[in-house]
């Protein structure tokens, strides 16, 4: 039994990856900024292995003493959303820089560390399917929606800088659109914001033309490739895409959307002028290359498309009552 402590740890991501480990009977600390009496992801944890902190990972005095007891550590803290990362990517980069920061300071060759970075880093890349090897291209710096994949990128480089200096364990996963139950519709990911409507009988809302592709990973898949890279010392200070092969257009998907909740329902198209604010940017395909984390641990992505969509009506309907 492994003492973890998981930043971002009421959030979508974090709440499944917390449920998974107390499972396998590990004792969980939760650090998160969210007030206790908001945390509709983690009411169910009932568990003396599990104890939840509320503060910030740019308190450095108290993330600090979190991370000095324990002996796995997962970075999950994250700003969620284009339009969260536009409005702010000062607070975005700071929450990344932040936490790696005192990681880099105190963090020790005993302990192991996974480092949930994105599929932002890929950029304007436009090889398709990416490979964790690829040289990236970001955007301009005056596109606020670069802040999240910038200190993404900066806090990879550091991270790996910490485990070739000091030998300190750890990975890094780059996730692609993981989805499934728990999600939050007011980051404004593309399915749950779907569903919502359809659920709703408005009409299904696609930015742009649709023609722009994505692949999408279930969060119970997401949290089974953390852990087995976690267990796999030959994954220690590398990068791996999470993620699903399966890709669709967002076109496509609204249409899959319309067929399983209401055929009637209308898809409308707005372009991105009328729906996101001045520094966004639009990347038209981005679909990850598994063959390495499979090639190291064996994983691969078990949902299909359909069971994903699926899961995520049915869980959201019952959270829409």
């Amino acid at each position: 039994m492994a003492k973890c402590l998981v930043t971002g740890g009421a959030g979508f991501i974090g709440s499944h990856l917390i449920s998974r480990l107390l499972c396998d009977n590990h004792s969980v600390i939760a650090f998160d900024h969210a007030p206790w009496d908001k945390l509709n992801n983690l009411f169910s944890l009932n568990s003396s292995a599990f104890k939840y902190v509320q503060g910030s990972v740019s308190d450095s005095s108290l993330f600090r003493s979190l991370i000095t007891d324990a002996e796995q550590i997962y970075l999950l803290a994250a700003t969620l959303g284009v339009r969260r990362v536009i409005e702010n990517p000062i607070g975005t980069a700071n929450t990344q820089v932040d936490q790696v920061r005192d990681i880099c300071a105190i963090a020790s060759s005993r302990q192991k560390i996974f480092y949930a970075s994105t599929s932002e880093v890929y950029g304007k890349t436009i090889v398709s399917p990416l490979t964790e090897d690829l040289p990236l291209v970001l955007g301009e710096p005056d596109k606020a929606r670069w802040a999240y994949a910038c200190s993404k990128l900066l806090s990879e480089y550091l991270l790996l800088s910490l485990y070739r200096d000091k030998n300190v364990p750890l990975v890094v996963g780059r996730f692609f659109n993981v989805v499934g139950p728990r999600q939050n519709l007011s980051y404004g990911a593309v399915i749950p914001n779907l569903l919502s409507q359809a659920i709703k009988g408005m009409p299904l809302t696609v930015f742009g033309d649709g023609t722009q592709t994505r692949s999408f990973c279930h969060v119970d898949d997401a949290v089974d490739a953390m852990l087995s890279l976690m267990n796999h010392d030959s994954s220690l200070g590398q990068v791996f895409n999470i993620g699903n092969e399966e890709q669709i257009s967002i076109g496509g998907l609204a249409d899959k959307i319309r067929s399983l909740v209401d055929p009637l329902l209308e898809i409308k198209m707005i372009p991105y002028k009328d729906a996101m604010p001045f520094g966004f940017e639009e990347i038209l395909h981005r679909v990850p290359s598994l063959n390495k984390i499979k090639q190291c641990t064996g994983w691969s992505s078990k949902y299909k498309l359909d069971e994903i969509l699926r899961h995520c009506f049915i869980a959201l309907k019952e959270a829409l009552v």
